[in-house]
């Protein structure tokens, strides 16, 4: 079976980005590189602020040469504010270093749009030549990709950040985990990864109690950790010299479990009161940094920390993040993530 998708328009490359990034994207600036006639890496920074477009250029160089087979780049430009008629291009310096750092480093910027809150447009050709005119949202939405893609099952978020309700469950939950806390200590680290294992097996864990017990289990703080590891490498009896695994070096992960697991966990969470879903957050969020995806990362993280405020976990891996580190299994095409297997 052949699973490639083609893609054969600009409507069709701004409706791949957001399948792609697991989020439609708002002010922000997403390169997609290009190895010959196929896409290549996707990478999503927030759009710049600074009046350092020289800059700005030279550090999105530095990414898009983790990319060693891209021979171009693709650049779709997201922003709320639609330019007045006859006004500059929204950060047109910016687009003008872009093209100059690209072309000296042999990549150069194949084509770019923007697409703001109400339609979207070619961002490189000369508006006066009538030839790049606004095209309606919906062309990107009813387009054929996006059709295809929905086909497939992907999905996306309307919009970066988390978005888990708030608990509705039943009043006494919190004190039942509580409760089954002392239990989980007490037992020996098999017994949680077991229940972990069932639930990622897609067997699921639909009767209260196992829900309960596997809260629990994400309370207690070196159990937790396995259980991390254990959607890597689900074999490994405890996170002893597992930190290789939690920056993701050197692994080579099966996406189809890592998507499981962050399911799994999204469920638990809506199964969760406030106050006992950090480490689900910050799950969820280590998951989507492997993926490259740091902005959804960074967003759960900081839910993991408005959840239960120092959770340190959350803390370090924040802090990895906001470096603008890349899960080095990000970066190799091989490794990396990839939504359709």
């Amino acid at each position: 079976m052949n699973d490639a998708i083609r893609i054969s328009t600009p409507a069709d490359i701004l409706g791949f980005i957001p399948h792609t990034l697991g989020f439609a994207p708002r002010e922000s600036f997403v390169f997609v590189t290009l190895r010959g006639n196929t896409l290549g890496a996707t990478l999503r920074v927030d759009a710049p602020v600074t009046g350092d477009p020289a800059g700005f250029a030279r550090a999105m160089l530095e990414y898009i040469a983790l990319d060693t087979h891209a021979t171009a780049v693709l650049l779709a430009i997201y922003t709320g504010d639609a330019p007045a008629a006859g006004a500059p291009r929204p950060f047109h310096d910016h687009v003008e270093a872009l093209i100059q750092e690209l072309e000296i480093a042999g990549t150069p910027l194949k084509d770019a749009w923007l697409v703001t809150a109400e339609y979207w447009q070619n961002l490189l050709c000369d508006p006066d030549a009538g030839c790049c005119g606004p095209e309606p949202l919906e062309s990107i939405i009813d387009g054929q990709l996006n059709a295809e893609m929905v086909f497939r099952g992907s999905s996306y978020l309307k919009q970066p950040g988390t978005s888990y309700a708030a608990f509705t469950g039943p009043a006494d939950t919190a004190e039942r985990i509580r409760e089954a806390v002392p239990g989980v200590l007490a037992f020996e680290l098999g017994t949680g990864r077991a229940l972990w294992a069932e639930a990622l097996a897609g067997n699921g864990f639909a009767d209260p109690e196992t829900t309960v017990q596997l809260l629990a289990c994400f309370q207690r703080p070196d159990l937790r950790d396995v259980l991390f590891c254990n959607v890597i490498e689900p074999e490994r009896p405890d996170a002893q010299d597992s930190g290789d695994l939690l920056i993701g070096q050197g692994i080579t992960p099966d996406w189809n479990r890592v998507d499981r697991a962050q399911e799994t966990a999204r469920s638990l969470i809506g199964a969760a009161p406030e106050g006992y879903r950090a480490a689900l957050l910050t799950l969820i969020g280590w998951l989507a940094y492997l993926k490259g995806q740091s902005s959804v990362a960074a967003d759960h993280f900081a839910a993991a920390l408005a959840d239960t405020p120092g959770y340190r976990l959350a803390e370090l891996m924040d802090q990895l993040v906001s470096r603008g580190t890349i899960a080095p299994v990000a970066r190799e095409e091989h490794t990396s993530y990839k939504r359709h297997r």
